[in-house]
């Protein structure tokens, strides 16, 4: 039976499908203005398409529920009319009409569109067509995720009037929610009715995604307040998503949530035992990946450790200092004295956010594992152990013997690049060991150290942190390096160290960076690369710049004098 022509929406779907093919070709040409109310439009008219879904959503559930009902009513009055009892020669008489029978099983049909309704007129009830309930059939008819249809059948649920047995209407259950949900009058600011002027009908001031935020946040807090506090908090939700986005609005129903429901959902130890810990996936592109599962207590430390590379109170401007001491500031362009501009200073700090959150991590691990504070492992306190040879670890150009480079490997991780061994090198103790041609140990010296704790601490009252350009990473984080690398001839001096935090060490061992020492204060020159000109650049968040002498107001011997 075909709808109603206030419901037949083939023309409207037409003049939206030839809108769109019109916009392809108009918009890219158009002003901002134009494009931004076309924009806005869109956007209510697809408010209006998502209530719509909500209506046929719920319609179909109650037709198709009806339907159910109905044939299965159809079936048991069926039963009902087939009689049967025994004669009186014991023969059983079954005492039913031919109108009681079911329709022909086979319909002659010439044309497909006739076996199409045959065997629809076959199927006696929707229950037959194999989903298990409404969701499943919108899937299948729909073509949509079936979670996409759970949320508008829960939504429409709550927000769309309904009928009671006897036909009497019943109210939403969030009756503002579903005020704004629904289009509007804009005479009165309330729902349209089928009597409201069209000209006057406004878009929904809520979209269906916002209401579902609402609705979920109700339901979640329905057992932990009273009913008046509910209808506040829809309210005061309601109202902010006529204003704001959902990303807002489900960061507003966050905080009313946990404001409520303090404690929230605690975990059961089962639950944890399942769920919880740090697990070890296979490596990607050369980096490991480990996946962590855990309590809130456990990410607030987690997260705590990551902020110290990442707290945007503890960054600095990005400068630098020329040959007469001037300072200059990263992005802008200053003068040299004579009216020559330069060019500006490069951003030094590369990393995204991520890296910036797992070197503060590493930072943290590194930092606890030299405190010699955590439980032994094996009788010795918890440490990063490799093995490389003697020859891989400071290679030396000049040798006259044949050796064939190799790998180091971690005690865990297995093989790893002598390269990264040899930045480790600058601050670990080194253990040598004398190996026998069946690579038995026949001696073990003594575990030296190239920095002694004297020079860490002579380091660290000079340099106060981490010495790179514009980088904020206390003294205690960091890890001393060799300006002239060990593995080429440098000495173990503080002229010949510096402090660097463990991304900036790396980063001077990986991208070819020198360094230079001026008055006691290291000067770092990037590669080409980064900066073309190679501006010499330190870090004056630790040691700010000097400022140049300030002039002498003349005294009043020197004013009085001709």
């Amino acid at each position: 039976m075909p709808l109603d022509s206030a419901l037949d929406l083939s023309v409207l779907t037409a003049r939206m499908a030839t809108a769109a093919v019109a916009a392809r070709e108009a918009l890219p040409t158009a002003d901002y203005t134009r494009a931004a109310t076309f924009a806005a439009d869109v956007e209510g008219l697809s408010r209006c398409v998502e209530y719509l879904q909500l209506i046929a959503a719920r319609a179909v559930e109650h037709t198709r529920t009806r339907a159910i009902a109905d044939a299965e009513s159809n079936r048991t009055a069926r039963r009902a009319a087939r009689v049967s009892f025994w004669g009186a020669n014991g023969i059983e008489i079954l005492n039913e009409t031919d109108t009681n029978w079911p329709a022909a099983t086979r319909v002659p049909a010439a044309t497909p569109a006739e076996r199409t309704t045959a065997a629809q007129a076959l199927l006696t009830s929707p229950a037959g067509d194999g989903c298990r309930n409404t969701a499943e059939f919108l899937r299948l008819r729909l073509f949509i995720p079936v979670r996409e249809a759970r949320r508008r059948l829960t939504l429409a649920h709550q927000t769309l009037p309904g009928t009671t047995l006897t036909g009497e209407p019943i109210a939403p259950t969030h009756e503002l929610l579903a005020s704004t949900l629904a289009p509007a009058d804009a005479s009165i600011g309330q729902p349209a009715t089928t009597d409201t002027p069209p000209h006057i009908i406004t878009a929904p001031a809520v979209s269906s995604h916002a209401a579902t935020i609402i609705t979920a946040t109700l339901e979640r807090l329905q057992h932990h307040t009273t009913p008046e506090t509910l209808r506040g908090i829809e309210h005061h939700l309601t109202s902010a998503a006529t204003t704001a986005d959902p990303d807002f609005l489900a960061r507003l129903a966050q905080r009313l949530t946990e404001t409520i429901d303090a404690d929230g959902t605690e975990p059961s130890e089962e639950a944890l035992r399942h769920a919880q810990g740090a697990f070890i996936r296979k490596p990607r592109h050369g980096l490991h990946r480990v996946e962590i599962f855990a309590t809130p207590d456990q990410y607030e430390h987690l997260l705590t450790a990551m902020n110290i590379a990442t707290n945007p109170r503890t960054t600095t401007p990005n400068t630098t200092t020329n040959g007469d001491g001037d300072v200059r500031e990263a992005g802008t362009r200053g003068g040299d004295g004579s009216g020559n501009q330069v060019a500006p200073v490069p951003e030094l700090e590369r990393r995204t956010r991520p890296q910036q959150q797992l070197d503060g991590i590493i930072t943290a691990v590194k930092t606890a594992l030299t405190t010699g504070l955590l439980p032994t492992t094996g009788g010795n306190r918890p440490q990063i152990i490799a093995t490389i040879n003697q020859r891989d670890l400071f290679p030396t150009p000049a040798s006259t013997t044949h050796h064939t480079p190799a790998a180091g490997t971690f005690a865990f991780t297995g093989p790893i690049a002598a390269t990264t061994l040899r930045k480790i090198a600058c601050d670990a103790d080194i253990i040598p060991a004398l190996l026998g041609t069946n690579s038995e140990i026949l001696d073990l010296g003594r575990k030296t150290r190239l920095f002694t704790p004297a020079q860490r601490l002579a380091l660290t009252a000079r340099d106060q942190g981490c010495t790179f350009p514009n980088c904020t990473i206390p003294a205690p984080w960091c890890e001393a390096h060799h300006i002239t690398y060990w593995s080429h001839g440098g000495h173990t001096n503080t002229t010949n160290g510096t402090l660097l935090c463990t991304h900036h060490h790396h980063l001077i061992h990986k991208e070819n960076w020198t360094i230079n020492t001026t008055g006691g204060t290291p000067a770092f020159i990037p590669p080409p690369h980064i900066d073309p000109s190679q501006t010499p650049q330190q870090n004056h968040y630790f040691k700010p710049p000097l400022l140049p002498p300030q002039p002498q107001p003349p005294t009043a011997t020197n004013a009085a004098r001709p």
